[in-house]
């Protein structure tokens, strides 16, 4: 006997009542699926675009995400006397493209940039007053360095609005040779007193980057695991590269002075740590650890 002849009528109103709310709530549910399931990947969409904007405006930028040692890789940078040498980097090849790494939270992004450069280290090592033979070396370095990135324009734009906030020092390192490390840098004057510890996690606004003055004269402090090896800034004056050699006080401490440029704008420094041996000995093979710091030359206010 069904429900409804033993029950009566009633119970087959209220049966047919609650099959129809179990159908509304099962219509209900499954718009709620869909509507999140459309949210999610409208979410993703968002995220894949925003990182394929950013990547695109890293690849293009080579002002703050330099493409290699440009500052010191081709023979006429020949720059320096060391004791017994002289020594510039070859030409350098790089990865097809630079590898990233984007993180989006809300209108703020992290990015990662990294890449790989090939080459060789030329040096001509003296042998006598009269004489010199030439050393060539393998140079395989990897660079890094962080960025964060703003929404400060409209999401329908081309680049979805983002923009260059902040950048850190680059770092350079050989690979799988590398055991020299720089620890930190102090840079003094009489109008400055900094000391950089973590370069990779020094974040620097683009409107408040280090900033000397024109022709500013600044002592250099390197201080590095590097007891034996050689320390040099590299930098720019105009077209001509400028290198100048630091002088161990021992213990891994370098110092050297140097004047800041004359010309107000953004410029980059290069500190380079070579390991012992690397310039002095055709048997040890390439051994360098390297900071890149942007700074801007601008006018005391």
């Amino acid at each position: 006997m069904s429900a409804a002849r033993r029950f009566g009528p009633g119970f087959a109103m209220y049966d047919q009542d609650r099959k129809e709310q179990m159908v509304r709530r099962t219509i209900v549910l499954t718009l709620m699926v869909a509507t999140a399931l459309l949210f999610v990947a409208s979410c993703k969409s968002n995220a894949d675009k925003d990182k394929a904007a950013l990547k695109a405006l890293v690849e293009s930028d080579t002002t703050h995400f330099p493409a290699g040692t440009k500052g010191d890789s081709t023979e006429g940078s020949l720059a320096d006397d060391t004791t017994i040498a002289f020594w510039w980097r070859g030409p350098q090849t790089h990865d097809p493209a630079p590898g990233l790494e984007v993180y989006v939270s809300g209108d703020s992004a992290w990015v990662a940039w990294s890449q790989h450069n090939y080459g060789d280290l030329f040096i001509w090592a003296k042998t006598s007053e009269t004489t010199a033979v030439r050393w060539t070396k393998n140079l395989v370095e990897a660079s890094r360095l962080h960025a964060v990135f703003t929404r400060g324009g409209r999401v329908s734009d081309t680049d979805r609005g983002w923009r260059l906030k902040k950048i850190t020092l680059a770092v350079g390192q050989s690979e799988s040779t590398h055991t020299v490390t720089i620890d930190s840098l102090r840079i003094q004057s009489s109008l400055r007193d900094t000391l950089i510890k973590d370069p990779l996690n020094t974040f620097y606004s683009l409107d408040s980057l280090v900033t000397f003055t024109p022709a500013e004269q600044l002592t250099l402090t390197l201080y590095t695991n590097a007891d034996g090896g050689q320390a040099f800034l590299h930098a720019f004056w105009g077209l001509l590269l400028v290198r100048i050699p630091f002088q161990s006080q021992g213990g891994g401490v370098f110092t050297g002075t140097w004047n800041a440029q004359v010309i107000p704008g953004f410029r980059f420094a290069i500190f380079d740590l070579l390991g012992s041996g690397t310039i002095q000995d055709p048997t040890t093979r390439y051994n360098f650890d390297g900071w890149l710091l942007p700074y801007m030359i601008k006018s005391a206010d």
